[in-house]
């Protein structure tokens, strides 16, 4: 019988090998038809289905010159996976955007249902602004990928 803690770690794998190579539907087979995603760490209002997803996704896309999103710890608890990682990319122009997070997934039917994520925003709006990632930052995120 298969071990859905297992599967829904390779899950999370798949979303980010497919963001990697910027496959929005790679990563839309992963979620459920009424994703939950709160992207902002609370700024926001949430993400709610797959065509708003695809279409952030595809907005998303569209900003980034290249993906370089990875995890530093993820753990699995039944239908649950929590995860710690960054967020790093380099934006059309050039911007380095790098922001420390952790997230938490909630699966259903083997894709994933509520996702949410928690981050400090306002390291992103520094970096978006081109103030560049700050060396605290930097020590954050100089650790082994898992």
């Amino acid at each position: 019988m298969p071990d859905p803690k297992t599967d829904n770690v390779a899950t999370l794998r798949k979303v980010i090998s497919s963001w990697h190579e910027a496959d929005v539907e790679g990563v839309l087979a992963c979620l459920h038809e009424d994703i939950t995603w709160n992207n902002s760490g609370g700024m926001k209002p949430p993400i709610q289905g797959k065509a708003q997803m695809r279409k952030t996704l595809e907005a998303m896309k569209g900003r980034l010159k290249n993906n370089r999103w990875r995890l530093f710890d993820v753990a699995a608890v039944g239908e649950t996976v929590w995860m710690e990682g960054v967020d790093e990319f380099d934006t059309m122009d050039g911007t380095r955007i790098a922001i420390p997070y952790c997230g938490i997934l909630d699966y259903e039917g083997g894709v994933i249902r509520h996702w949410r994520e928690y981050f400090d925003g306002r390291l992103q709006e520094e970096q978006v602004a081109g103030k560049g990632v700050r060396d605290t930052v930097d020590a954050m995120l100089a650790r082994p990928a898992v």
